[in-house]
């Protein structure tokens, strides 16, 4: 698969942030105290409103797009639209037969609804965060970390390298907020710095853009070389 230069940047990106975070860790003195009751929930709080918040989006993807530009919208692709409909906000073609999944009578985007799983399952894990009192020691931190970078590496080669199983996709990305939570709360309670435990959120986005967009480079690849006419998704530089 041929990166882009915008695909290239975000995950240069990418790998900064995750060696930082590494060297963060790391370097952290071993007596240093960790995060107080109230900064854990500060950090849960924040966690579970972008899930909530994440949750919206696997549910009605582009929602936010769509309401501010509902005009401009209906001016763009028409064309395309007419000839081709969409399910799971995916084309409904051959195609994309892989990309979708059906449950409870309604096709969702095998994408969306891991995430929609793994985020349920994560502000869960957030809750129990916040009430269990738990102290990590530096060598689980060492495990845990490189684990929830391990998980986001392996979702992005999957995305790179698409499963035709749906399911299998779907699986993936389920884990891929459980690799935020590992990332942040290691981050938190190592660092013992409520400032670093937000900064982790922070990067977490930078993340999961960076997953979007391997998401829609490969959309376009598999558009580009489909033997179909509607070319749903254009080529970008």
């Amino acid at each position: 698969m041929k990166l882009t230069k915008t695909l290239f940047i975000y995950l240069a990106f990418s790998i900064i942030a995750a060696l930082l975070l590494i060297f963060l860790v790391v370097t952290t003195p071993s007596h240093t105290s960790s995060l107080s009751t109230s900064e854990k929930g500060v950090i849960a709080s924040v966690l579970i409103l972008c899930c909530c918040f994440g949750i919206s989006f696997t549910l009605r993807p582009n929602w936010v797009r769509n309401y501010f530009n509902r005009s401009k919208k209906q001016g763009k692709n028409t064309s395309s639209q007419e000839k081709r409909s969409f399910q799971g906000h995916h084309p409904e073609c051959l195609t994309f037969q892989s990309h979708t999944i059906r449950w409870r009578q309604k096709i969702w985007c095998a994408g969306c609804f891991g995430l929609f799983i793994g985020l349920c399952g994560s502000i869960i894990l957030m809750i129990f965060y916040m009430i269990v009192d738990f102290q990590l020691t530096k060598i689980i931190a060492l495990l845990l970390l490189p684990s929830g970078f391990f998980i986001l590496a392996v979702v992005y080669i999957e995305i790179l390298h698409r499963s035709k199983h749906a399911t299998v996709h779907a699986l993936l990305n389920s884990f891929l907020p459980l690799s935020f939570f590992l990332i942040i709360i290691t981050v938190g309670e190592i660092t013992g710095d409520l400032v670093y435990g937000l900064f982790s959120i922070l990067l977490c986005f930078l993340w999961l853009d960076t997953r979007i967009q391997l998401s829609k480079s490969r959309h376009r690849i598999l558009c580009r070389n489909c033997v179909e006419s509607c070319k749903m998704f254009t080529e970008s530089s």
